[in-house]
């Protein structure tokens, strides 16, 4: 009996273990060419749209994002017409469904459609609504506006050096500040950009892109520098996290039972009873 009582304690402490090892396979960041995309459309009457042709600037944007995380116009920037879709502190808000203003008297006209995660290099000579799968911008479709990021890994203290080409807009920043400025509406155009150096390690990389005129759209950007790869976000989800450790609670309390049970039943064997 005693024997019988041993083996199922064995068996039951393997599974409990597998079972544990099982939820803590949660996602992990694995350091492949990659980034999240956020996929936004602006109406075809946004107050822009339309509106900002043609011209190439190199400095439409301020070096740092803005307080909302989005890039703050240069009201000085040269080359390309002004744009006018712009929040209280000054940011462009085709990345932002909230505090977007290019619609009707003044109401946001950005919408978000999908999420998803895209390979480096990236090209798409097509990028039209929805998602970058469709057939023209404009009427009744209207423009492509997309938002990619994820963490950029050096390997040694260096300049890292990207290629971007957009119609229309692209901006690029590291770790907030802004290094590919590829602003206006144009068509595509090779931009090549180069950081300072920076440090060894994990680096933040956001890509901001927005088609605004017919009858092209375009993005195509990649690193040039050799072995600096990227990632997009991997950290599980609150509701993962909360899956994880309401499962584990649920395994713990399980072996606790079992233990309660064979204690008692070997003392019960142990006395004869």
């Amino acid at each position: 009996m005693k024997f019988s009582l041993v083996l199922v304690s064995k068996r039951s402490r393997l599974a409990f273990v597998a079972a544990v090892l099982s939820l803590l396979a949660v996602p992990v960041a694995v350091r492949a060419s990659n980034l999240n995309v956020v996929y936004y459309t602006v109406a075809n009457g946004d107050k822009d749209a339309y509106k900002l042709c043609c011209g190439v600037s190199d400095n439409e944007v301020l070096p740092s994002l803005g307080l909302n995380g989005l890039p703050v116009l240069n009201t000085a920037m040269t080359g390309a017409p002004m744009p006018t879709d712009i929040d209280a502190d000054g940011e462009l808000t085709y990345w932002s469904p909230a505090l977007s203003n290019g619609g009707p008297g003044g109401t946001s006209d950005v919408v978000q459609t999908a999420t998803g995660l895209v390979s480096l290099p990236y090209t798409n000579n097509a990028f039209f609504t929805p998602n970058g799968t469709g057939s023209h911008d404009g009427s009744p479709n209207g423009f492509q506006a997309a938002y990619f990021y994820g963490t950029l890994d050096a390997p040694t203290a260096e300049k890292i050096s990207f290629s971007v080409s957009s119609d229309d807009m692209a901006f690029v920043y590291l770790d907030g500040t802004v290094v590919c400025n590829d602003g206006g509406v144009h068509g595509a155009t090779a931009v090549p950009c180069t950081t300072s150096t920076v440090s060894a390690g994990d680096h933040t990389l956001q890509i901001f892109y927005v088609d605004l005129d017919p009858v092209a759209a375009v993005l195509d950007f990649s690193i040039t520098t050799t072995g600096v790869t990227t990632s997009g976000s991997a950290v599980p989800e609150p509701g993962t996290w909360t899956l994880f450790g309401t499962g584990l609670l649920v395994l713990l309390v399980a072996a606790r039972r079992r233990r309660i049970f064979y204690a008692h039943s070997t003392s019960r064997n142990s006395s004869g009873v």
